[in-house]
Parts: structure tokens; sequence; C-alpha cells
């Protein structure tokens, strides 16, 4: 996925026909094209040629049953959020692909504002969202809005943990969502010296979560990095506010996961039920 390729291509009416589709996500599974046509003040066919070329570029989704439509693909979304992030003023620059996996792809970038960044692209909605069927007169919600939401969700939980040990959160686009890069190493992929510790520094930080109203939701060794300064934890998709339903076995299952982890890693032995009562008491 070369956003930085696919950018150059994009003249401004295929920006304004994105800009159609996307304003259209949450009303239509597909966009008509009457309505992509009207709002992007671009001629119907003029508009389908365009969407033909877009369609070629994997950037949309054309589709001519029971009506004439057009959706985004994970790859045109990201490029649109990406725009958005660019028009703002946020991002200067987009560089390689950092690393992708089943719910997000993640590029380094520059912003003359902020410095050296990443940008997460979301690529499916939180868990709660996957079964979610929205009727409208042309279809289901599109995967588009769950990327979205999802984005949202994260974006909005690492704002409320500014501060604590999570990266800052610039800003929220689309499916996208702009942070600070963090220099270390996810948890798996490194032997701690002080495993012990590590341990402690993470079940401290889950607590301040929970004193801010926010439960990690997918907490593993795999969203934990670490280096010499300290720890960070990552991926926000899932959080859930304290008092929202099923939080409270949420967090059990967070702390459930990273005490069974050093347990399997290093031999550790910790008592779940008490690190629990531990961090709902603080």
């Amino acid at each position: 996925m070369n956003l930085a390729e696919l950018y150059k291509e994009m003249g401004k009416h295929s920006w304004r026909i994105l800009d159609a589709i996307f304003r259209n996500l949450w009303d239509y599974e597909y966009v008509p094209i009457q309505i992509i046509s009207s709002q992007a003040r671009i001629g119907e066919e003029k508009a389908r040629n365009i969407l033909r070329y877009l369609s070629d570029l994997r950037i949309v989704q054309n589709r001519q049953k029971d009506y004439e439509g057009s959706t985004f693909t994970f790859l045109g979304l990201s490029l649109y959020s990406l725009h958005r992030l660019v028009r703002s003023g946020k991002v200067n620059a987009i560089g390689k692909l950092m690393g992708e996996g089943k719910e997000s792809a993640v590029f380094n970038c520059y912003s003359e504002k902020y410095g050296e960044c990443v940008v997460k692209f979301h690529k499916v909605g939180h868990t709660s969202f996957k079964k979610v069927k929205e009727k409208r007169d042309y279809g289901d919600l599109h995967f588009s809005v769950l990327a979205i939401r999802s984005a949202r969700n994260e974006f909005k939980a690492l704002q409320k943990l500014q501060g604590l040990a999570v990266p800052k959160a610039y800003a929220w686009e689309g499916n996208a969502v702009l942070m600070e890069l963090i220099d270390a190493k996810e948890l798996y992929r490194v032997r701690v010296e002080n495993p012990e510790d590590v341990l402690e520094m993470i079940l401290e930080e889950v607590a301040k979560f929970y004193r801010r109203g926010i439960v990690h939701g997918d907490l593993s060794q795999y969203n934990v990095l670490v280096s010499e300064e300290g720890i960070w934890i990552i991926d926000f998709p899932q959080s859930v506010e304290v008092g929202e339903e099923g939080w409270r076995e949420i967090l059990e299952r967070d702390v459930k996961n990273i005490i069974t982890y050093f347990n399997r890693a290093y031999r550790i032995e910790k008592d779940i039920n008490s690190a629990i009562d531990r961090i709902l008491q603080e």
C-alpha cells in the first residue's frame, strides 16, 4: 500500500468525489452515483468515469446491483483520511509502512507541527460494532463507518489518558489517528531483565487508566511497548469507559491476560483477584 504514490495520482475532481462518498457513508452502504455527482458538482458521466478510474486504483468499489453506487475500499478510506490530515495542516509527509495487522496499518509520517509521528489507519470496527446492523434504504452500514468509529474510540481514549504511559494523540480524521512515535519494542519481542518490576508498572498504569475512567479492553504482550526508559501501552480501539455494560469483566480479562503472560514467560506467580482488587481500590 503505497499511499505517497497514490496521493500523487489524485486530482481535485477525485478528491471531490471522495468527499461526497465520505459525507454519505452513514446513510448508504454504496452511495448512489446521483448523490455523488450532485454533491461533487461534477456531471454524472464524468463522475462515472472518475469512479471507474478510482476503482482501477482500488480506491473505491463500484456496484451496479439494485442501483449504481460506490463506496471506499480500506485503501481508499485510508487515503482519504490522510488527505483530511494533510488538508488540516496536521501531516506534511507520509513515510513507510511500519507494521500491518488484522485491525490496522501503521505508517511513519512527518508533521511540521508535531515532528516525527505515526499515523494508524483502522481496518475494522470496535468488537462491539461487528454485529451491528443498521438498516438503510440502500443496505447495511458499511465497514468504513465501523473503522471510523474504531479510530474515534481510540483517539478519545488516548485524549483522556494523556500524561500517562500512552502515546500522545494529536488528531483524528476518518479511520486515521495521528499520534506520537514511541521508540520501543513490543513486550513479546524482548526478554526484560526485571520482569517483576515491568509487570508492576503495567498494573499501575491499568489502575491509573481506571481512575481516569478507561479500561483498555485488549491488553496483552502485543500492545505493551518497553525500552530502557519505561513502558507504554498502545492500541485502544476496543477500550470502554468505566460504567459501560461489561466493563468489570473486560478489566478482569485484561489483568488476567497480562499476568498469565508473565507467568508463562517468566514464571512469575501473582494472584489475579488480588491484583484486580488493588486496582479497584486505588
